[in-house]
Parts: structure tokens; sequence; C-alpha cells
């Protein structure tokens, strides 16, 4: 009898630490950005490799957030702002920007989007000078159509803003979804790709 007692006992315990661990779970916001090396691009399969070990700023005013590449390549940022973060990422003499000159206290230069994969691809781009088949592709920032001194930038950017819970699934966020006069927080994690090369 003591034995069954004991059973009972330690089964309303752990379900009651099981109601209190769901009462205070915390809300995962969080970015990941992996990194791929323009480098290391094959024009056999079009593919490039991650890169371990790089270092990833976010950016917000004069505040600075900075995460390492895990073994996957992946730099983690956990319980994120609801903020539009810079994006600046780098490894030895290999960043996210290129043809780099300071402003003031500041690094531009322009933002690499990835490779130029073949010709056409070139041809279907903005207009870059120092387009080549295998190069970093370049962020045409204005939309004019041109890489020039008009697409000079600090960094990429990331605009993350938190998600809430549709309580009543009729598929819009408004004062119906209220608890106690607030939106309920859910998890979100955003996922980003940066491209590094000089």
């Amino acid at each position: 009898m003591k034995k069954i007692i004991y059973l009972l006992m330690a089964c309303s315990l752990s379900l009651a630490s099981c109601d209190k661990t769901d009462e205070q779970a915390t809300v995962n916001n969080e970015i990941k950005i992996k990194v791929y090396s323009t480098k290391t691009w094959k024009a056999t399969t079009f593919k490039m490799d991650f890169v371990v070990g790089a270092t990833v700023h976010l950016i917000y005013g004069s505040d600075t957030i900075t995460a390492l590449t895990d073994n996957n390549g992946v730099a983690t940022f956990s319980n994120v702002k609801e903020k539009v973060y810079g994006v600046i990422a780098s490894k030895g003499e290999l960043s996210n920007l290129t043809n780099k000159s300071t402003i003031g206290n500041e690094i531009t230069g322009y933002l690499i989007i990835g490779v130029y994969n073949s010709q056409e691809d070139i041809e279907s781009s903005a207009t870059y000078s120092g387009a080549i088949i295998g190069g970093p592709k370049l962020a045409d920032v204005n939309g004019d159509g041109l890489i020039n001194n008009n697409d000079r930038v600090y960094g990429g950017f990331i605009d993350f803003e938190y998600q809430y819970k549709d309580l009543n699934d009729d598929g819009i966020i408004d004062v119906k979804d209220l608890i106690n006069g607030n939106l309920v927080l859910i998890d979100h994690i955003v996922e980003e790709t940066v491209f590094i090369g000089n």
C-alpha cells in the first residue's frame, strides 16, 4: 500500500512540475545566419562551402552582438529583440562587403549576395564591370540596374519582428487574440544566408 501511495505522489509531483515548466516556458526568438565562402564555389556543382569560425555581427545603432559560426557554418543569436539589424560577417580577409572604403569612422562596400554562375547570370544581373563567372555577385541596392557608388552599404540587414499566437484561429492577429491585454508571443526563428568573399 505504501508503494502505491508513493507512486501516486511521485506521479502527481511530476505532473505539477510539468505544469510549472509550461507556465515558465520562454519564447525562443532567434536569428540563425549561415555563412558561405564565394572563394569555394565550384563550377561543376554550382555550390560553395559553408564557413566554420566566421565572425558575425548584428548591429543596431551603437550596439553590437557577436557570434561565431559553428561546425555547420551557422551563427546563432538568441533572445533577439524586435529591430532591424545590420549584418557584418567576416573571416580573415573575407567579408560580406567587397571593395571596402572608410567613410568617417565606418566601413562601406558592395554587399555580396552570391556568385555569378554563368554568362547568362551576369547579363541578367545589374551591370558591373568586374563581374566574372565564379566571382562575387553584388547587390543592386538602389535597383537602378547598375553597380556603382550608389550601391555602397554598411552591411546587409535583417528585419526581426516578433510573432504572436492567433488564439481564435481567424488568420488575423488582433484584439480578439489578447490575454490580459497582451498578445501572446510564440517562438520565431529567422534563418538567413550570408556570403563572404573579397
